[in-house]
Parts: structure tokens; C-alpha cells; sequence
């Protein structure tokens, strides 16, 4: 694709706190091969050094662009971004993770010329701050890879892939601005599984999904440091919430295994007390 003739991506990373990281996720923006982008970084109430890493990297290239709000949690701050942008695409990338150096290239340019998609999604692979160098297909030894579930298309399919599990990480696709039209925000009521809360919506609103593991477009997920998923009390009422959210759009043998987890969360739920 012509420099010239590329449309404007948006990438939006939300950061609280993360400051030992947040220089190293906009470097791997910095370092694309793709030129036309903005980097839009939403300081979300931040109490480190977010606010000095962020405008070094503003101070050196006008491309990235700097917010600082109250805290609103990721989905308000992603929200905030996505209000923002002025890309026909967007990217979202947390403030501890990274992007292979042709994924903004690769993805818009299959977006441009498939125009019936909506969100192109690649592979993501995981790794440990300390570890730098070792990529793991999961965050946790035993467990299982979720990509048998990773499929194109759209409608109830696509709908009942996603109910099973969350198997597209946040930062994996490139998406068309217009589908936060069709599918509305992430829920700010979500602390957590805001992202597969969002795929869900996205798919019920009838949203093509494209996996296309193109060389050069995975995602690196960093673990193994304080997250949001190290809580298991707040995971399991989240995800009582989602499943029963998920229960009123589903139906048949999907509605059926929604119905068998979503026991097994409130058994959780009894055993913890809460």
C-alpha cells in the first residue's frame, strides 16, 4: 500500500500504573512499518511516571498524542480513546504489551481490500517481563490453547465460538472505527473480560471476524506481573455477570453449555464466600 494513500490507524493503549512498561508498547508502535497511524495514550489517573513516559515520546513524534483523565478504569479509558480517534481503524493495545512491526501494515491492508470485514484478528503469544525472549502459546503451564475456537465469519457461529471462550486477545485484531458504531463502547461496569464482553456484542451485532495469522502481525502479551486477572473472587462475579448477560442472546445447544459454566461459576461463588 502507498504511504500516500493510507488511511489514518488509530491505537489507543490505556495505562494505569505501568510505566516501566508503557516506553518499551509504543516503541513497538514507533517501529512500524506502517506510517500513517496516531497513538493515542490515556493516562488513566495514573500515580508513577506514566505522564513523563508518555510525552517523551509525544516531545519526539507529533503522532503520538497524550490524555490524562481521572480514573475510569480500562474500559472508560479505552472509551476515551476511541471518542478521540480520527482513524478510519483502530488498534487497541494495552500499556504492557507489543505488536510485530508489520501488523498495522498487513491487517489494514487486508481491510482495504476486503471491504465486507470488520475486524482482522491475528495469533497472540504471551510472555514473562523476566523472560523477555520466550513466547508461550498460554499464560499458564498445562493449559490449554484455545485456537481450535478461532474462526471467520459472522451470525451465530461466530456467536457461539465466542460464548465459549475468549480466545481473541484485545490487542490481536485490526478493527474498522465502525464497529464501535454498530456494537457501541466497551461496558465500563466491567473491570475485567471487558474485551470479551465486547466481542460478543460485536458478534451479535453482526460483525464479520477475519482470522487471518499473517507472518509479522501477532500480538505479545506480557504476564506474570500484578493484573486485573490476579483476583479470583472479582473473575468469578464478573463472570457471572457475562454469562448471564451472554444467556439472554443465546439459544440451542450453546445456550445449554452457557448454562452448565455459568453453574460451575456460582458453585465458585459458594465456595469463596461471596
Amino acid at each position: 500500500m502507498n504511504q500516500n494513500s493510507q488511511p489514518l490507524v488509530s491505537v489507543i493503549v490505556p495505562c494505569y500504573n505501568y510505566a516501566k512498561f508503557l516506553s518499551f508498547t509504543l516503541q513497538s508502535i514507533a517501529r512500524q512499518t506502517y506510517g500513517n497511524w496516531e497513538c493515542i495514550i490515556i493516562n488513566d489517573g495514573s500515580t508513577d511516571d506514566t505522564e513523563a513516559v508518555a510525552m517523551q515520546h509525544a516531545n519526539a513524534d507529533a503522532r503520538f498524542i497524550y490524555l490524562a483523565q481521572h480514573n475510569q478504569g480500562l474500559s472508560g479509558a479505552r472509551n476515551s480513546g476511541i471518542k478521540l480517534a480520527k482513524g478510519k481503524y483502530i488498534q487497541l493495545l494495552d500499556a504492557d504489551d507489543l505488536i510485530e512491526e508489520r501488523k498495522l501494515e498487513l491487517q489494514a491492508d487486508y481491510l482495504e481490500h476486503h471491504s465486507s470485514v470488520d475486524i482482522v484478528y491475528g495469533d497472540a503469544l504471551f510472555f514473562q517481563t523476566d523472560k523477555p525472549d520466550v513466547f508461550l502459546k498460554t499464560r499458564t503451564k498445562g493449559e490449554r490453547s484455545n485456537n481450535d475456537l478461532k474462526i471467520s465469519g459472522s451470525g451465530k457461529e461466530m456467536i457461539s465460538s465466542i460464548a465459549r471462550d475468549n480466545f481473541i486477545e484485545v490487542s490481536a485484531p485490526l478493527l474498522k472505527k465502525t464497529v464501535f458504531d454498530k456494537a457501541g463502547l466497551f461496558d465500563i461496569e466491567y473491570r475485567s473480560y471487558e474485551d470479551w464482553r465486547f466481542w460478543f456484542k460485536a458478534a451479535v451485532a453482526g460483525m464479520n471476524f477475519a482470522y487471518k495469522p499473517m507472518e509479522g502481525t501477532k500480538t505479545f502479551i506480557r504476564f506474570g506481573h500484578t493484573s486485573l486477572l490476579s483476583n479470583n473472587k472479582h473473575l468469578v462475579k464478573v463472570g457471572i455477570a457475562l454469562r448471564r448477560d451472554m444467556h439472554n442472546v443465546l439459544s440451542g445447544s450453546i445456550k445449554r453449555y452457557n448454562a452448565f459454566r455459568l453453574l460451575k461459576l456460582y458453585i465458585k461463588k459458594l465456595f469463596y464466600g461471596i
